[in-house]
Order: structure tokens, then sequence, then C-alpha cells
């Protein structure tokens, strides 16, 4: 069982209470098996969170309103119910460090058998001469496999590509007046 596997230093983070009957599922997993291979996987979001208007799963949301470039055109995409919860968002820019997200990563990965795809992502404006220091991103590397993370995926940095100003409108045409609140501005 994943609780039975998992790099123990997460307990630092927070501690280790059971809170499932692991012990009857071990029995019952003995006597009839397991049917997939897979516990548990989270899967990379970006594609159809476009398609469903929905945020990137996991990962914190770059800007309240996105602009996606694929080879269907261009893609408008602002953050779902951004009216009622414009202020409840946590953007991705806004972090000083990834610590945070890494710590919430390897206690969520503490529980999926399958490795987690994690980011880490930086602004170069909380860095002395906007530089991001190489052992700022090692230390990040360290803290999340020391943790029990099992994959660090892209080590993004902020360039202001495809992310708009919340308080820029739209122009008109570009949102349908017909679509969900979430949808316009």
């Amino acid at each position: 069982m994943p609780n039975d596997t998992y790099k123990k230093d997460v307990d630092e983070l927070v501690a280790h209470k059971e809170r499932m009957p692991w012990d009857d599922l071990r029995v019952q997993a003995q006597k009839y098996g397991i049917r997939n291979s897979t516990l548990m996987a989270l899967m990379p979001a970006e594609t159809s969170a476009q398609i469903s208007n929905s945020t990137n799963g996991i990962e914190p949301v770059r800007s309240y309103i996105t602009i996606k470039q694929s080879k269907d055109g261009i893609l408008k995409q602002v953050v779902p119910e951004y009216r009622r919860l414009k202020n409840k968002y946590d953007l991705l820019w806004d972090q000083k460090s990834p610590e945070g997200y890494l710590n919430i990563m390897a206690v969520l990965q503490k529980y999926i058998d399958q490795g987690i795809s994690v980011n880490t992502s930086y602004n170069p404006q909380f860095f002395d001469d906007e530089k991001i220091p190489m052992s700022e991103m090692l230390k990040h590397v360290i803290q999340f496999y020391k943790y029990g993370g099992k994959q660090l995926y892209y080590f993004n940095t902020f360039d202001g590509a495809g992310e708009m100003e919340d308080d820029v409108p739209l122009a008109a045409g570009e949102v349908d007046e017909e679509d969900c609140d979430s949808c316009t501005i």
C-alpha cells in the first residue's frame, strides 16, 4: 500500500496518523488481488483544463486571464468563477518561493503510488538583480526528494508571456455574453 512505502521524512511536514483501515485493505488485496496496477495517478491537466474552462489541477493558476495558443488558434481563458472567487486565488507568480507548493505535493505523494509531475516556478522580481540563484533551485530539488517527491518536471521562470493583468478589459466580441459567469469579466 502507498502508506507502507512513502518516504518517512514527509512526516516532518504533517504527522502521520492512520485514518483509514489499511490493515483490512491489505488483507483484501492479498485475498482478492488488485485489478489495476496503479492505485492512483494525477494526470497533467493543461489541455483538458483549457477545454473544460478549469484550472490546471493541482497547479496554482498563473494569472486571472491567460492566453493559450495552439494550432487551432488563440484562446483567452478566465479563471473559473472570476467575479466570485477572485480574492481566493493564490497566483503562481505572486509566490516568492515554491517551497510551500513542494511541501503540499510531498504530502499528496505520500498517498499516490504514481509519481506526480511537479513543476517549480520562480518570479525573478523576488531575487537580487532579478537573477534566480542556482543554489535556490538546488535547495528546492533536494527538499522535494527529501520529502518523497518522485518527479520534478519543469522549472518555470516568469516572463509575462501568456498572462494578462486582471484590470485589462477584453475587447468586445472576445467573450460571448451568453457564456457562464466564470467566462466573462
